[in-house]
């Protein structure tokens, strides 16, 4: 009879879980005149907030694009200006020179070997911008956790403190920057793997030029008397779409390293976002801050943030502009004390944002 009674018991079904309160998401324009006293006083609470992530947080994570490169005098890809654009001819869109089918049609390897080597004539020459230098310089304090960067100009990781390492060790410790799409400062071959400094000069043609290692190898085979295995082709060591990435293996390690090390802010800036591999990084890594108590996430860029579900709620502060006016706001000694500190490191914060921002009105 127990049991029966047991059995007649309505069950009430759980509770469902309670919604996640969506987040306030605060807006600044940098392209404002913050001079103005007016402007500046309806954004005083965005510009307090963006300033005490970069003064005070501790394990800043940044996924930059090319649109922190574009004050140097390189272009970005998607823009009006950028290089989708300025590379497209009649026949061919510019996007397709940085497909992997370039090595299928001998035209367009030819156009993406000049691409290739006036980019790397361009890049070399560039200077970082103000914003390079202040992730340098978060890099030296120890703040800055990790840059990924898919920017393959190496601008930013020629800055000693951005230093990467080619590749990246599958073990730890690991570069402060991670380059997501390789880099033009190397080229490696497709068959044995050997990386070495990019040669621009022998990229000319519809033909990709020998692995030297390679032809060596085959020397030594033959006068062993071993059979041939074939002599590989160099490529500009960048990742390009619709290819595997030789480094994705490490670079998921270090993501995961990262997400265990509980950064406080995370900072997505001068990216559209297009690339599917990029964007599970920024989920992840806003979905974390977003567990902690004070994190911050700031989405930095001149064109619209990115739409969607997945992008939903999943920024605290929206940058509006130009990056280079954020890192001329903050006004950060450099790393290598080439721009000497504006303030005496023994002002209290609240003091060092008064300094930097009537300095800023004033235009300093």
């Amino acid at each position: 009879m127990q049991r029966i009674a047991e059995s007649t018991v309505q069950k009430i079904p759980p509770s469902p879980p309670p919604e996640k309160k969506k987040k306030a998401v605060v807006y600044l324009d940098v392209q404002a005149p913050l001079s103005d006293k007016k402007v500046y006083d309806s954004q005083k609470r965005q510009v307090d907030m963006l300033l005490k992530l970069l003064y005070t947080k501790k394990k800043i994570v940044v996924v930059a694009g090319a649109g922190i490169s574009v004050a140097s005098g390189v272009p970005d890809f998607r823009s009006s200006e950028g290089l989708f654009t300025t590379l497209r001819s009649a026949k061919t869109p510019g996007k397709e020179l940085f497909d992997a089918s370039v090595y299928k049609d001998d035209k367009l390897t030819s156009s993406f070997h000049d691409m290739v080597r006036d980019l790397h004539a361009l890049t070399s020459k560039a200077q970082p911008t103000e914003f390079h230098h202040m992730l340098a310089t978060l890099a030296k304090e120890g703040r800055l956790l990790r840059l990924y960067t898919q920017n393959v100009d190496c601008i930013d990781t020629r800055l000693d403190p951005l230093q990467t390492r080619v590749p990246l060790p599958a073990k730890g410790p690991w570069p402060k920057s991670v380059q997501l799409h390789g880099g033009l400062d190397y080229e490696n071959c497709s068959k044995c793997g050997w990386i070495g400094p990019f040669e621009p000069e022998i990229f000319v043609g519809p033909e990709p030029p020998d692995c030297q290692e390679c032809v060596e190898m085959e020397s030594v085979r033959g006068i062993a008397g071993k059979r041939c295995l074939g002599i590989g082709k160099l490529r500009p060591r960048i990742v390009l779409y619709n290819e595997f990435n030789p480094e994705s293996e490490p670079i998921g390690t270090i993501t995961n390293a990262d997400l265990k090390s509980r950064p406080d802010a995370v900072i997505v800036v001068g990216t559209s976002l297009k690339v599917p591999g990029v964007r599970r990084i920024v989920r992840e890594m806003c979905n974390s801050v977003g567990d902690y108590r004070g994190g911050i996430t700031v989405w930095m860029n001149a064109g619209e943030q990115p739409g969607g579900k997945e992008f939903e709620g999943l920024f605290d502060l929206v940058v509006r502009g130009d990056c280079e006016k954020v890192a001329r706001l903050a006004n950060m000694p450099h790393w290598d004390n080439s721009k000497p500190a504006p303030f005496s490191t023994k002002v209290a914060f609240c003091s060092l944002i008064k300094v930097i921002l009537q300095g800023y009105r004033n235009g300093v």
